[in-house]
């Protein structure tokens, strides 16, 4: 049988998780939110012991789909299921691999699991399978293991999630969304799976999926993690009134959280309530004065309340304790050219783009300011790239268009005034497209 509990080391702690079946304790509740993620892939596994049992055929594992996901199957022929072992044998095998894993003897838990592994009879020997490799850091066979079992469960939401977790953890995203396209989430999906699936479909730009499961989410897993979730959903889909509506009730709770003051703060810069914004940002500093995102979105504010000097202050500071974020060289270069200082502003441009060459908001300004400098050829060829890295850019196209009155091409020019009207068209009808549009919002595009 496997042990009643399994204690694992993680970023220097020992964590504890239980596998009892029947134990009215959330195997998840052990984990904060942040754990590393070949720990969390563990956890996986023993959710799957704990909630359903030991299908011992194929038949009985398409029985017990992980979360219940609707349409799990195993797609095994009659010779396959006799080659399936006893129930007591895969009970036998999960308990030794468990010990195995225990004591941090991963690779001889990959061999005991293995030969059971290429029969597809249980889904808990695939997913422990893929936690062995992934803790001994063989993340192609953990990923491979995992894409064979998703092939033969396809509905079943703990393999999805797994897998999308290895993909999303080499910035993979389009895999690990496509790995989640039967992900089917409930109240008792395990809360890191409902986490995993929302920040991936934010990722792919699928806002409405991730609002849905960030819901869902809440209202199983209420927190002030599973909180600022949902409101980031809500921000990004430019829905600021609900986030504020979401998060105002709780203000009292979490008043002295740096990460609530400043989403709240966000929403609130959203519905130019820039007084409001302002102090629940410098309280959030004063909390936390090492959050870089308070500096740069109290930066946003102030300058939005034209105390330029003070936004250019919190701009450098914001650099300082985060030098790799594009966004806040480019807001200090909005900044700076509202003092007329191009040469620096493209300066601080070019400083974004030497971090992201494909970061539009940058590309777009450059634009811009050539634009007004009259250096027009140099112009449309940034604008292009903008456009090619954010095609729902509408400030890219109309300047475009003004570019090419400049240059004496009617046809090009009507031809980005039409796209532009289009673009447009489409932004009105999908606000989610305009993600990244909103150049001087403080707004990630994944949560904090």
């Amino acid at each position: 049988m496997t042990p009643d509990s399994v204690m694992f080391k993680a970023q220097g702690q020992h964590v504890k998780f239980n596998l009892a079946c029947g134990s009215p304790s959330n195997p998840v509740a052990f984990l904060p939110m942040r754990r590393t993620r070949r720990l969390v892939l563990i956890l996986t596994a023993a959710v799957v012991v704990c909630q359903f049992g030991s299908p011992t055929t194929a038949a009985t594992a398409q029985q017990h789909s992980v979360g219940n996901s609707p349409g799990s199957s195993v797609k095994h022929d009659s010779k396959t299921n006799r080659r399936c072992p006893s129930q007591d044998a895969i009970e036998a095998v999960l308990g030794k691999a468990s010990t195995f894993m225990q004591s941090a003897h991963y690779q001889d838990a990959a061999t005991t699991l293995q030969p059971f592994s290429d029969l597809n009879c249980d889904v808990r020997v695939s997913l422990l399978l893929a936690a062995s490799f992934d803790e001994s850091g063989d993340i192609p066979k953990a990923k491979q293991v995992l894409q064979q079992a998703h092939s033969i469960w396809p509905m079943n939401t703990s393999i999805a999630a797994s897998l999308a977790r290895e993909f999303f953890g080499t910035g993979q995203i389009d895999q690990a969304a496509e790995a989640l396209k039967g992900f089917h989430a409930t109240a008792k999906t395990p809360a890191q799976e409902l986490q995993l699936a929302t920040l991936v479909f934010i990722s792919s730009h699928q806002l409405t999926s991730a609002q849905t499961i960030a819901e869902i989410n809440y209202k199983s897993y209420p927190s002030i993690q599973s909180l600022l979730l949902l409101a980031n959903t809500l921000q990004l889909e430019g829905r600021f009134k609900e986030a504020t509506s979401l998060l105002q009730p709780q203000r009292n709770t979490y008043a002295d959280s740096p990460q609530f003051l400043i989403t709240i703060a966000e929403s609130e810069y959203d519905a130019v309530l820039y007084d409001t914004a302002r102090d629940d940002l410098k309280h959030a500093i004063a909390l936390d004065p090492k959050s870089y995102q308070a500096h740069l979105l109290l930066g946003n504010t102030l300058l939005k309340l034209n105390d330029t000097d003070k936004a250019i202050t919190e701009y450098h500071e914001s650099i300082e304790l985060s030098p790799n974020q594009p966004r806040t060289y480019y807001q200090l270069a909005l900044a700076l050219q509202t003092k007329q200082d191009q040469d620096e502003a493209e300066a601080q441009l070019t400083k974004a783009l030497a971090i992201d060459a494909h970061y539009a908001p940058a590309r777009l300004e450059i634009g811009r300011i050539l634009l007004n400098q009259s250096h027009t050829v140099d112009a449309v060829a940034q604008l292009n790239m903008a456009i090619q890295d954010n095609p729902t850019e509408e400030q890219a196209y109309f300047l475009l268009a003004r570019a090419y009155a400049q240059l004496g091409d009617k046809d090009k020019s009507a031809a980005m005034a039409k796209r532009l009207k289009e673009i447009r068209n489409a932004n009105w009808r999908n606000p989610s497209a305009t993600i990244g549009n909103q150049s001087d919002s403080g707004q990630t595009s994944t949560p904090r």
